[in-house]
């Protein structure tokens, strides 16, 4: 469709009625899209859009219309092969290969043009100039995007390439300040468009979320002032709307915004956010604004965050420095739990061994005789986790430390499910006020097979967590927890890709005793066996996250209000497009075991969309 923009002029001339015939394909080919789509909202940022606003291909339809009655002309771009038409006209015309196009791919395995961000009004008579400027400036963020530096210095010279009066730059004019969008197209607004709706474009953005906060960096250091202002607009914007956009993408601007406001010293007009803090604790604003100064309090440190933000913030940001949870206080313990305290924490301070420390556990406890043996575990469990992440509780490098020397009485502990769920719960009351040390600290036991993540989703979505699904670290966990599981099949695929080479390479090999010849053929069965696991492994918590998804969006009890619930929902889109070929690949499963008909119809409702998102 974007190709007849330029190809129109030529067909108009040369066969009308073919052209005529293939706009009314076009026509046809885009309703039926529109209709198969119509109850699928998966791939939408914001769902307060018009039809025609998160419609690619119907809002191109559009812009092939207006071309289309201006008989095929173009007047964006400055055309300088028209000097050369005499030239080319004596030219030896050569015959083109035939295009083939393939018949048996699925509609999903086709390029589908992103949803259209409108994040900056502007005027409705512009329509095709602004179209042909964002495809420009689009084309070249993804073409270029191993290179932020040359990006940010090609697409500030587009403008160039425009005919007069398409567009005003306001790096070049007297007046910058007098720019207004809604009356002409400005330039730098088109680039800060592009760079956030490419940033927040569904289901996947096309480079890594990193990039776009680079290349928004390198164009504000080569604008300064102009860049910063631009920027700043389209964040507002789209905070006006906050409450239609989809969670992930509130997740990603959050994290955007952060990131690029962290390389300008933390300035933000702070002033306009202000009254934030008296909205419900659970409302999409507050929580973004919430979510993003902690991100600035990572990336910098709490005083320095406190000083450059009014009185007003002062809910919205921890009253001092993010630390641990210690649970075996002086105060809060009894005399003899004050024992097992005090020999645990000398005993790790000075270097004690794994089995130094569960001596201890096993000298104490096993005198307690009023309490059974399970309470005893329990117990002892308790103590060796909540010491061994004190010990680490200074840097993400003691933390490591701390674990792989006390690894042997950790996996001691954790012979059963519920054993693994109260070493994740201990490890989340632990670092209750520090949600980054929180997030790495499950990570890294997972990395050592301490806690599975059969575990780590029995934890995410306990019912004490109702009321608060609008934090963002519970999501990173889970998707740290199910990337962690797909890149362990991807290298066991890999590895077991070697072994079949190494293999068949051994049987062609005449030489060899017979027990070399044997031993690939055996590693081949160990690495099938070990993919078999690993597979069934990732099948079973994308099934189980599924369930507690639907679980608690089924029922009464799951969120604590009708926001709370709008949270879950969105972050339960937001798994189902992520893990999307996992979902198909156990389609089957997930229909007979989750999403029946005692799931809600809005549950149900995304698992199509999802069919239909690949088909």
């Amino acid at each position: 469709m974007s190709t007849l923009l330029w190809a129109g002029c030529a067909l108009k001339e040369r066969v009308p009625e073919e052209l005529d015939r293939r706009i009314q394909l076009v026509k046809r080919y885009v309703d039926a899209v529109a209709e198969h789509n119509k109850d699928s909202n998966l791939a939408v940022v914001f769902h307060d859009a018009p039809p025609k606003g998160v419609n690619a291909l119907a809002s191109l339809l559009d812009i092939l219309g207006a071309v289309a009655a201006n008989e095929w002309k173009i007047d964006t771009i400055f055309s300088p092969y028209e000097m050369f038409a005499s030239e080319f006209s004596q030219a030896t015309a050569h015959e083109l290969p035939a295009l083939e196009v393939p018949v048996h791919m699925p509609p999903s395995a086709f390029h589908t043009p992103p949803e259209c961000l409108q994040l900056v009004p502007s005027p409705a008579d512009q329509a095709v100039h602004r179209y042909i400027l964002l495809d420009l400036i689009t084309d070249t963020v993804v073409q270029l995007d191993t290179n932020r530096k040359d990006c940010a210095k090609y697409i500030l010279q587009i403008h160039g390439l425009c005919n007069e009066d398409v567009c005003s730059v306001m790096t070049t004019a007297q007046h910058p300040d007098d720019a207004d969008p809604e009356t002409s197209l400005v330039f730098e607004y088109l680039l800060a468009e592009v760079v956030v709706s490419t940033l927040l474009q569904l289901p996947n953005s096309a480079s890594r979320e990193m990039y776009y906060t680079a290349l928004a960096i390198e164009l504000r250091k080569a604008e300064p002032q102009i860049m910063a202002n631009v920027f700043e607009t389209v964040v507002d914007n789209i905070l006006a709307r906050l409450k239609s956009v989809d969670v992930e993408c509130i997740n990603r601007l959050s994290n955007w915004l952060a990131v690029y406001i962290s390389n300008f010293n933390f300035q933000w007009d702070w002033t306009k956010w202000e009254g934030v803090a008296e909205e419900p604790e659970n409302s999409p604003k507050r929580c973004f604004v919430q979510e993003t100064l902690l991100k600035l309090i990572r990336l910098s440190y709490l005083d320095r965050i406190r000083s450059l933000l009014p009185e007003s913030y002062a809910p919205l940001i921890p009253a001092k420095t993010p630390s641990h949870n210690f649970k075996f206080t002086m105060q809060a313990m009894d005399e003899r739990t004050r024992e097992v305290s005090v020999a645990m924490g000398k005993c790790l301070k000075n270097k004690g061994t794994a089995e130094q420390a569960m001596e201890i556990l096993q000298e104490n406890y096993s005198q307690w005789s009023d309490i059974d043996e399970d309470t005893r575990q329990s117990l002892a469990r308790e103590m060796l986790v909540e010491h061994v992440l004190l010990l680490g509780s200074k840097t993400f490098s003691h933390m490591l430390n701390a674990i792989e020397k006390q690894l042997p009485a950790l996996q001691r502990f954790n012979d059963s499910p519920d054993a693994k769920l109260q070493i994740a719960k201990v490890t989340e009351d632990f670092w209750l006020r520090h949600s980054q040390f929180f997030v790495i600290t499950i990570d890294k036991l997972i990395n050592y097979r301490v806690i599975d993540p059969a575990a780590v989703l029995k934890m995410l979505f306990d019912p004490s967590h109702v009321g608060s699904w609008c934090k963002f670290h519970y999501w990173e966990i889970l998707r740290n927890t199910v990337n962690k599981l797909n890149l362990r099949v991807v290298q066991l695929r890999g590895r077991l890709d070697a072994a079949y080479e190494a293999a068949n390479a051994m049987t062609e090999e005449p030489d060899g005793n017979e027990q070399q010849q044997q031993q690939p053929a055996e590693s081949v069965e160990q690495i099938e066996a070990m993919l078999e696991q690993m597979v069934q492994e990732q099948k079973d918590v994308v099934v189980s996250a599924a369930r507690h998804f639907a679980q608690l969006l089924s029922s009464a009890n799951g969120t604590a209000d009708e926001m709370d619930r709008a949270w879950l929902l969105g972050r339960f889109k937001e798994f189902m497009r992520t893990y999307r070929a996992l979902i198909i690949e156990n389609a089957s499963t997930l229909e007979n075991v989750v999403f029946t008909a005692e799931a809600s119809e809005d549950v149900r409702l995304v698992f199509n969309s999802i069919r239909t998102l690949c088909a």
